[in-house]
Parts: structure tokens; C-alpha cells; sequence
């Protein structure tokens, strides 16, 4: 509750306008004049400021820089209300039984006393003028029903709340949470007001808490439902304790700092939060818990200082008069315009006959318009529209950052609050939307790597298709090798594919990239394996299998194996394409938190509805192949004879690519929403092990090319085969394994395996020497099956 003193004065009006100041004002005063009463209310306690220094002065100006009242002498009838209401009644009936009957009443402090008085004094056809009184309820909508006859110079909460409102949209603050203090009608009152004004001004109210000291535990359950609902501009208006409190358990809550703004009522107090109140918080933390708030209170004076004033003198002049006997009354300006506005408007009260009129003195007020100390002063509804000042604590005082002007509804941001420290937040966690794109110096590199291997393949296929008919690489099918280095470019490309992005390509375009780098890297994967598989199906066909009546294997069927291959995957893909089409898809991955904002990051992705499907048919068909061909690769992995000469080459290569299909795709898995470290992976694997697929098959190649360009050295070939695979892993049992083995069975099957090799050995020169006829024949049919 305000506790102010209480005044009742009538005073005259004129008009500044046809008043020009002089260093003396020469008016016909007629000595004694016409006695007016006035009634000053006033509390007479050590914490109520003396109102009496301002309304004197303001009085003697009123006499000596006017004409105001000229034939009228001013009869000042004081009262003392002790801020009770049956006091102030009794001093109310006391102004009436006087002589004169008071015309105005300034004052007074207390709401308990104003309240009544403004009811009662209607009646009395008595105008009541208080410079103090801010409730909230002299500014409700019955309020010119209940008090038609009270006024009030200070700006209340109508102004307050409108400064904020301005406040928000300067910084384009949209969401707001609120706290008011439910147990005390002063900040219940007007935060009600504000809300409303909030809501019909466009801004949303993400919640109100309320809160009060019978319930003061839960503050920080109210203040984590504020928190839970990302409010960050957050305007309370509670008593000086309770604020306190409720900065306390915000600071505990990481509800205060710099991503955060807490709009306060004014105190009027630079160390309003020093109470006794208990909180749980050391002063340095509440300390950090104060840092750059604002406050909202009504200005003291205006700070236009040179502009003139009623009585033609300059504002910054009067404020300095008034402030030197009356410094610690935070009123005393208002007390000073509240003398000018009752003396203009009593100026026009008399009627022809020098009666004083009532209703004119009520229409003088309303239409009220006169700069004063405290600003231009005009009533709205009986409330004064005046200067809300703007004040945020900077750690050790409060400065004045912004001014309010309720007349024009004009807001001032001063320059200082740039250099306060405190940076504009936002009013909640800025989410933002960010597309995850592969790194371009990834894609670049790893684009130049692929080009760096299509090169090197396009060297071998320009090796083998040159050197066709020379005896190393015409035992090796040169046909099936262009089938490998067509599948590895074909791969390579997909790496290129597999980086393009919509930062290269339009959303239709795409999609056709969907379908390219899915059709080059399975063909490709088909062309370089399948080629690969088939000669070490035949290698293992020749070796494994001890039929005498054994056909030669020709081009012609591994080419069937590969072609059917193929045929699986074209059938696959063009039903995958038909039935289940690719479209561009953005995938949200989950948010990251950074500071005060949430990034949402988004990949795009070739969706299919079906995909899952036919990539699990796909799987599986290579998946087997490529099990088949380890288990070939390995069953002939002693092989060595230089008339299939790239057999361990490819068991090796065979070796390769599967190791590294299966690291790929569970890399891909796991790292399916992280663009670059999948994309760097994939392409890695598919890049290392075609690269090394390609060395491994013509690098050999190239090396007797460069050693034996011609090609006529037969007898190593020769020497070559002589080496039977099978024999190599072949060794006479050791004693003590003869005794483990000594079962009849076994050395049956151990005799009959010893017969076998010799008789490979047998058939393995027999072999040679029928190759020594065919070249002599020039029939070099069997050597192509090599």
C-alpha cells in the first residue's frame, strides 16, 4: 500500500498560451481577494513525504509568474488523515462544515483513504485531485461510475502497461509468460489489465503463473511450468518481496541471464531487493539473478529540461527550485503541475455573476491540456496520460534507458542501452531449419578420387584391348576383363552420383540422380563381380572336379552366369522403379540444442514406399553370390598355374569386395543420418576395393607386359604348371596322427587320396603337352579359356 501524504488545495488555470513571462508579472491583485478553500489530506509519519515545500512553491509561481486568479486569495485547510479511512472521512466531513466549503480536495496518498473519499466526494460536488494515487481500481471500467469526481496527476497503470506493450513490439517480442502476485490487489489488478491489452495488441501469452506467500513453496513449480513452455520475455508485477523471491528461484531454474527478460513494476528504489526476505539464493547469486532487468515506473520529471513551461520558465528551472527543500519526495512534481492544473481550470469555473460552478470545474479538468514539470498534462477517463521511464539495473544502479509519453503513446529508446552490456534475446528458442548437405570439399575430393580410378580403368582397357593377343593376357580372357572395368567405372560413377545433392540439381532432376546412382553402383557391383565370380567358378571346375571325361569351359558360359546375373538385377530395378517409384524426401534428424536456439537439421533422401522390399531381394541375390564366391575363392586358393594366371588374383579381389560390400552397408546403416561421415565411408569402400580390384587383375598384367613384351616364353608357363594346388596341401601324416588314425576307413581313404594326386600330376603334364600341339597347330581355342 502507498503510503503518501494527502492534500486539498484549489488553484487557478489559465491559459499558458496568452501568458508571456516577465521578470515581474504585473496582475491587478487585490489585496485579501475572494477567500477559495482548498483541502490539503496529508499523513504526518516520518515515511510519508511532505507534499507542503511543492504546493507552496507551487502556489508562489502561480501568484507571481501568472495572472491566474487574480481577484482570489488562496485559504489552505490541512488535515491529517494517518493514512486510516475513518480519518480521512472525518476530514473529508470536517472541509465541508468549514468556511468556505472547500470547491477541490488535493490528495491524498493512501488508497485506504482516496477510496471513500472519491465515493463520498461526488455528492459534495467537490473536485478531489490526487498527485499519488496509482491503484488499479481508480482506472477500472466502473471507475467513472464509482469515482466520476476523482482525478489523479500521476500516471497509473494504464500508462505502465501500455509502455510495456510498446516495449515488446520495439523488440519485436511476440510471446510473452506473465507472473502476477494473487494476494495483493495493487499487482493482481493491473496484471489482469495487461494481459487483456496483450492479448487484443497481438502478442501471445504462453502462461500466467500466480503466485502469493501463503503458497510460496511452489514458486518453483510455477516458475517450471514458465520454463517448460520456453518463455522468455517475462513481465511480473509483484511486491518488492516477492519479487525477490521469484528472481531467486528463476536464477536456481537458469531462468535468468542473458537469454532472458524480466520486466518489473517500478520501486522507486535503487535497493528495493534488499529485504530480509529468505531465499535460497547468496547475495552474488541474486545478484546475477538482477543483472539488465527492467523496471517501469512513472518519471519524476520530464528530461526535455529546456522546454518552457506553465508560467513561461524553462522545466529544468522548476525542477531544480522545487527539488532543493523537497529532494526526497518522489511526488513532489506532481504536486507542482497538480497546483497549475487546478488553478487553470478554476480560472473558468465562475459564472457572469462570479459563482463558482462545479460542472465547469469538471469539464476544465477533463479537457485538461498544459505542459508541466512532469510533462504535457492531459486526463484520459479521469486518469492522467503522462511519462512512463524505462530503467534497467546494470549491476550497481539503475539507468535510464527509455521514456513512455501516454499523451502520444510515443516510446523513446535511448542510445545508452547499447552500451549496458545487454544484447536483445529472443522470446522463445529460435528453431531453425537447417539442410544437412554434404561437405563440398568432401564431394570435390572424393569426386576427384573416382575420376582418379575411371582413369586408371580406361588405362587397363586400353592395355587389354591393345595387348588382346599376347599369350599372358589372352589366357586370361581378355573379353571378361573389359566386363570388370566396365563394372568398376560404372562404380565409380555412383560415387560421383551419390554426392549430388538439390545445391547441384533441381528437385525433378533429382529424383533421375536417384535412379542413376541406385542402377550404375548395382550393375556396376553385377559387371565387376559377376565377371570375377564367373572365373573362379571356372577355376574352381577345372581343379575340383577329377572327371576324366571333363569339357573345356568356354567364355560363352561364364558369360550366361553373368548375363543371368544381370537379368535379375534389370528385372529387380525395373519393377522397383514401375511398382515402387523414388521421390525426394526431406528427413527431419533430431534437434540440437546450441545456446538459444534448437536447429532442426533435415537431409534429403530418394524415398521409395517400398523400398525396403526390393533392397532386401537385391541383398539376398548378392549376398549369396558373393558367399559362393568366397567359398570359391577359397576352395582354390592354393591355385597357381600360369595358364589361368589371374586365379589367386582374383580369389583375393573376391576376398576384397566382400569384406568391404559388408563393412559399407552396415557403415551405411549406422550413419544413415550423418551425410558426410556416410558418404565418405561409402564412397571409400566402393573407391578401395574397385581401385584394388583393378591393381589386382591387370597390375600383374602390366608387369610381364613390361617383362615379356612379345610373349614367347612357354617353358615358364610350363615350370608353372607343373605346380599342382591340390599337392601343395598335401603331406605325409605324422606318426602320432597315424596312430590316432589307425582305423581300416581311413587309411583306406588316406591310400585312394595319395593315388588321386599322382594321377592329377599325371594328367596335369598330359595337360601341357596338348598345349605345346594346339600352339603348334595355331589353335589357340584352349588357351582363351584361361
Amino acid at each position: 500500500m502507498l503510503n503518501q501524504l494527502i492534500f486539498a488545495s484549489i488553484f487557478w488555470s489559465g491559459s499558458f498560451a496568452n501568458y508571456h513571462h516577465n521578470d515581474e508579472v504585473s496582475c491587478q491583485r487585490h489585496r485579501g481577494g475572494e477567500p477559495l478553500a482548498v483541502g490539503l489530506l496529508y499523513v504526518n509519519q516520518s515515511n510519508y513525504p511532505n507534499p507542503s515545500p511543492a504546493f507552496d512553491k507551487a502556489w508562489e509561481d502561480v501568484r507571481n509568474r501568472s495572472c491566474y486568479l487574480e481577484k482570489y486569495s488562496l485559504a489552505k485547510l490541512q488535515k491529517d488523515t494517518e493514512c486510516k479511512a475513518s480519518l480521512g472521512m472525518k476530514a473529508l466531513f470536517d472541509l465541508i462544515h468549514s468556511n468556505p466549503k472547500p470547491v477541490a480536495i488535493l490528495g491524498g496518498q493512501c488508497t485506504e483513504v482516496n477510496e471513500p473519499l472519491a465515493m463520498a466526494s461526488k455528492y459534495f460536488k467537490i473536485v478531489q485531485l490526487s498527485y499519488a494515487e496509482t491503484h488499479a481500481k481508480f482506472s477500472s471500467s466502473d471507475s467513472q461510475e464509482l469515482f466520476p469526481t476523482f482525478f489523479r496527476m500521476v500516471p497509473g497503470n494504464r500508462n505502465t502497461n501500455q509502455a510495456k506493450i510498446k516495449f515488446l513490439q520495439h523488440f519485436n517480442w511476440k510471446r510473452v509468460g506473465t507472473v502476477k502476485q494473487n494476494d495483493h490487489p495493487r499487482y493482481a489488478l493491473p496484471h489482469e489489465t495487461l494481459t487483456n491489452r496483450l492479448v487484443n495488441n497481438g502478442l501471445s501469452i504462453v502462461r500466467t503463473v500466480g503466485v502469493n506467500r501463503e503458497q510460496i513453496s511452489s514458486i518453483g513449480d510455477e516458475l517450471n511450468e514458465l520454463k517448460n513452455d520456453d518463455a522468455r520475455i517475462i513481465i511480473m508485477d509483484a511486491d518488492a518481496e516477492m519479487a525477490t523471491t521469484v528472481l531467486c528461484a528463476a536464477y536456481l531454474r537458469g531462468m535468468t541471464g542473458s537469454n532472458y527478460v524480466w520486466i518489473l513494476p517500478g520501486y522507486h528504489s535503487s535497493t528495493w531487493f534488499n529485504t530480509n526476505v529468505t531465499t535460497n539464493c547468496t547475495d552474488s547469486e541474486l545478484e546475477a539473478a538482477l543483472k539488465h532487468h527492467f523496471i517501469f515506473q512513472f518519471a519524476l520529471a520530464r528530461q526535455d529540461v529546456e522546454t518552457k513551461i506553465v508560467g513561461n520558465t524553462y522545466a529544468g528551472f522548476v525542477w531544480d527550485e522545487i527539488s532543493a527543500n523537497d529532494a526526497h519526495n518522489k511526488f513532489r512534481g506532481y504536486v507542482y503541475d497538480g497546483v497549475w492544473a487546478l488553478a487553470r481550470a478554476l480560472t473558468h469555473s465562475f459564472n457572469e455573476d462570479k459563482e463558482f460552478s462545479h460542472e465547469k470545474m469538471l469539464d476544465n479538468i477533463i479537457n485538461l491540456d498544459m505542459q508541466g514539470v512532469t510533462g504535457r498534462v492531459k486526463f484520459l477517463n479521469n486518469e492522467r496520460l503522462g511519462l512512463v521511464e524505462i530503467l534497467q539495473w546494470s549491476g550497481e544502479e539503475y539507468i535510464s534507458v527509455g521514456m513512455f509519453d501516454g499523451t502520444n503513446e510515443k516510446l523513446e529508446i535511448k542510445e545508452v542501452l547499447n552500451s549496458t552490456g545487454w544484447t536483445r534475446p529472443q522470446d522463445s528458442t529460435i528453431r531453425a531449419d537447417r539442410h544437412e548437405y554434404i561437405s563440398s570439399f568432401l564431394f570435390l575430393a572424393m569426386s576427384l578420387l573416382a575420376m582418379i580410378g575411371i582413369t586408371l580403368a580406361l588405362i587397363f582397357l586400353l592395355i587389354n584391348f591393345r595387348y588382346r593377343n599376347h599369350r599372358f593376357i589372352k589366357m586370361s580372357s581378355p573379353n571378361l576383363n573389359n566386363i570388370i572395368i566396365a563394372g568398376s567405372i560404372f562404380t565409380f560413377v555412383s560415387v560421383i552420383l551419390l554426392g549430388i545433392d538439390t545445391r547441384l540439381v533441381d528437385p525433378e532432376n533429382y529424383v533421375r540422380i536417384c535412379y542413376l546412382k541406385t542402377w550404375t553402383l548395382c550393375l556396376g557391383f553385377t559387371l565387376a563381380f559377376g565377371a570375377m565370380f564367373s572365373k573362379t567358378w571356372r577355376v574352381h571346375s577345372i581343379f575340383t572336379n577329377i572327371r576324366m571325361d571333363r569339357k573345356a569351359i568356354k567364355d560363352s558360359k561364364l558369360f550366361m552366369i553373368l548375363g543371368a546375373l544381370l537379368l535379375i538385377d534389370i528385372v529387380v530395378l525395373f519393377f522397383w522403379a514401375i511398382l515402387s517409384p523414388f521421390s525426394m524426401n526431406t528427413v527431419k534428424l533430431p534437434d540440437i540444442h546450441e545456446d538459444n536456439t534448437v536447429i532442426t537439421p533435415k537431409i534429403e533422401t530418394c524415398a521409395s514406399k517400398n523400398s525396403a522390399v526390393f533392397q532386401a531381394i537385391l541383398y539376398a541375390v548378392k549376398g549369396i553370390v558373393m558367399i559362393l564366391g568366397c567359398f570359391l575363392a577359397w576352395e582354390t586358393r592354393h591355385v597357381n598355374v600360369p595358364a589361368l594366371n589371374d586365379s589367386k588374383y582374383i580369389g583375393t579381389s573376391v576376398y576384397c569386395v566382400v569384406v568391404m560390400s559388408v563393412l559399407g552397408l552396415s557403415t551405411s546403416v549406422i550413419l544413415q543420418d550423418r551425410v558426410n561421415e556416410m558418404f565418405a565411408l561409402a564412397s571409400f569402400f566402393v573407391i578401395f576395393s574397385t581401385t584394388l580390384t583393378l591393381c589386382l587383375v591387370f597390375v600383374p598384367k602390366v608387369i610381364e607386359l613390361a617383362r615379356n613384351p612379345i610373349g614367347n616364353e612357354p617353358r615358364a608357363y610350363r615350370r608353372g604348371l607343373m605346380k599342382s594346388v591340390v599337392a601343395k596341401t598335401s603331406q605325409p601324416m605324422s606318426p602320432a596322427a597315424s596312430d590316432m588314425c589307425s582305423g581300416d576307413v581311413l587309411m583306406k581313404a588316406e591310400n585312394e587320396n595319395t593315388v588321386r594326386r599322382r594321377y592329377l600330376h599325371q594328367k596335369s603334364s598330359q595337360l601341357w603337352d596338348l598345349v605345346e600341339k594346339l600352339k603348334a597347330k595355331g589353335d589357340h581355342q584352349f588357351l582363351q579359356q584361361g
